[in-house]
């Protein structure tokens, strides 16, 4: 695996579709069966906030039950000897979650392991060990602070034009920026972004508050047929039925399957003379074409 940063300091890439991937091969993967054995090494140790290492070992013998997702985070139920048990995994800027069979070696940057009853391996990877996994006695999600303020789920609901115009209006910050506010769009980061607003036409360095509702509306609508096309081009990769390994583009940035994201100096597919511009915001990159998003 080879780290090749798109942007200048590497952004953060699971987004939304990233973690609708990892929940849809988590629950063709797990659910149903129950974790014969739990292993982390001593990096993954790092990952688990604020339990230990020795703390995952009362998963074993629990049985998942279900796998939410809201935004970018995963929500694991399983049920053991003393009730349900949850697990929260938040993905950071590198975790995946991979699966292994029982003779086949451990991915590289292999954090957590949970061994299957039915002999395969959940493998959660982090090379750069910001992602997180907490575990919740009982499966109380509600009193995660992550989760609080979090709108409902936006591919499970919908973008709702109107709040998200009301949130826009009271904001003096940049589209781009409010946009990627996980209490405005849950799951949104600079490449969802990045494309939404480029699909909708719009500068991101334009104040939100400067948008009118027509705008919002097309906006909400690109943002979520951005999710629509990468989740479809994961299905292309065979990522998406769980037989391939799930590959970021900063992974991998010879197989980029976005309009402008990672393409600073490339013409726009618009086909219209404009060239694709990197700017940063808030300490992130931003990609769009100053000739057709105006």
């Amino acid at each position: 695996m080879i780290w090749r940063p798109v942007g200048r300091k590497g952004d953060p890439i699971p987004e939304l579709p990233e973690v609708e991937l990892a929940a849809r091969n988590l629950r063709r993967w797990a659910l149903g069966h129950r974790v014969a054995a739990v292993h982390a090494d001593r990096a993954g140790a790092r990952i688990l906030r604020p339990a230990s290492a020795r703390a995952l070992q009362s998963l074993v013998g629990a049985r998942f039950r279900k796998v939410d997702r809201l935004g970018k985070n995963l929500l694991i139920t399983l049920e053991g000897k003393s009730g349900s048990v949850g697990v929260w995994s938040h993905l950071g800027m590198t975790g995946k979650w991979l699966r292994r069979g029982a003779g086949e070696a451990a991915p590289r940057f292999e954090r957590v392991e949970l061994a299957l009853d039915a002999g395969g391996r959940l493998c959660y990877v982090d090379m750069r060990l910001f992602g997180r996994l907490r575990l919740l006695p009982g499966a109380r999600f509600d009193e995660l602070p992550e989760l609080r303020g979090l709108p409902p789920d936006p591919l499970a609901h919908g973008i709702d034009a109107k709040a998200l115009g009301a949130r826009f209006a009271k904001s003096r910050l940049p589209v781009k920026v409010a946009l990627m506010d996980q209490t405005v769009v849950p799951g949104v980061g600079n490449i969802q972004a990045s494309e939404g607003l480029w699909r909708a036409r719009i500068d991101p360095r334009r104040p939100a508050r400067s948008l009118t509702a027509t705008e919002v509306r097309r906006l909400a609508k690109a943002v979520l047929a951005s999710f629509e096309h990468t989740l479809a081009n994961f299905a292309k990769t065979g990522a998406a039925d769980g037989n391939g390994d799930v590959v970021y583009v900063e992974e991998d940035a010879s197989k980029n399957p976005f309009s402008v994201y990672g393409r600073e100096g490339e013409k726009c597919p618009r086909g219209k003379g404009g060239t694709i511009t990197r700017i940063v915001q808030a300490g992130r990159s931003t990609f769009f074409c100053p000739a057709c998003q105006r």
